[in-house]
């Protein structure tokens, strides 16, 4: 009888300890699962204001290097080639401007960005230097046409950004 009553007391025992441990399994994984729902908390609170922010700036530099609206931001100048610098320079000082967001963005949508400011540029270039003998006025009607006839590339970036903050980003 004692050795039966030695087998139920270890029995109970090994369940005891089974039952505990399996409770402290359960503890520490719950444990771990809120505070990882913490850290995303104060992640999203910390993290995502910036990142509407830098997905709004490069919005704002999309919308500034437009050829349209660069046209009517960079007075016009004597010559051609001082125009076109003005144009470029303008664009490229927005972009060192905006440079820091590329952290907060999307790395497919930040190239996209880079070739549409890229591009942007070189409709710039392409047109002046096609038109060298024209006034700057015939230039900046040119440039703004050509940027009504073709998408222009920073619209298509802008699609990005939208479709990264509507994805959650």
């Amino acid at each position: 009888m004692d050795i039966s009553i030695l087998i139920i007391s270890l029995a109970i025992l090994v369940i005891f300890v089974g039952g505990f441990m399996f409770m402290l399994t359960q503890f520490f994984q719950s444990e771990r699962e809120r505070r990882n729902f913490e850290l995303r908390l104060k992640y999203s609170e910390n993290i995502l204001p910036n990142k509407l922010q830098a997905y709004e700036r490069m919005t704002l530099f999309l919308e500034r290097i437009k050829p349209a609206s660069l046209i009517r931001r960079v007075a016009p100048t004597e010559d051609s080639k001082s125009y076109e610098y003005n144009l470029i320079e303008t664009i490229q000082t927005e972009f060192e401007h905006n440079l820091a967001q590329q952290v907060y963005i999307n790395p497919n949508t930040w190239k996209i960005i880079l070739s549409a400011k890229n591009a942007t540029q070189l409709l710039i270039k392409n047109t002046i230097q096609s038109m060298e003998e024209s006034s700057v006025k015939e230039i900046q009607e040119e440039i703004i046409k050509q940027s009504m006839e073709d998408s222009s590339p920073s619209s298509t970036a802008i699609l990005y950004l939208q479709k990264d903050i509507q994805d959650g980003i």
